[in-house]
């Protein structure tokens, strides 16, 4: 892990929806991954520039991102999950998102322990980096 994904990772989360964003933009057009996303395309490119996302904007792209530039078929990668994560906690206070993702979190290991498979990847990467 970079640096900088390691001292902020709501950043790195950013940087990560912005260049899945851009490269659905090379790979279709602007209007049609607005339109994917709920933005207009004047917003999209807004963000597309560095433009730090409002919370419901940021909440879209999240969405967006798990229904149309998540994960390649077959790898479920740690950014998945991570805004997989945040849009289910969403909902919650500050306080209780850490709370509950961390519980999900355990519950997955768990899981996998339970069943005798390795744990993937991205549940090690996740519960590392909550706990730096």
């Amino acid at each position: 892990m970079d640096d900088q994904r390691t001292r902020d990772p709501h950043e790195a989360n950013i940087r990560h929806l912005r260049d899945t964003a851009a490269a659905r933009v090379e790979g279709s057009s602007l209007r049609r991954v607005a339109r994917e996303i709920g933005m207009s395309p004047t917003g999209l490119k807004k963000f597309l520039l560095g433009t730090a996302p409002y919370s419901p904007t940021l909440r879209r792209l999240r969405k967006w991102y798990l229904q149309y530039g998540g994960a390649h078929p077959g790898a479920i990668e740690e950014e998945a999950v991570g805004h997989a994560l945040a849009v289910l906690t969403q909902d919650l206070p500050p306080g209780a998102r850490g709370t509950v993702t961390d519980g999900v979190l355990e519950s997955l290991a768990r899981g996998y322990d339970a069943s005798g498979r390795e744990h993937p990847r991205w549940v090690h990467e996740l519960r590392t980096r909550r706990s730096a």
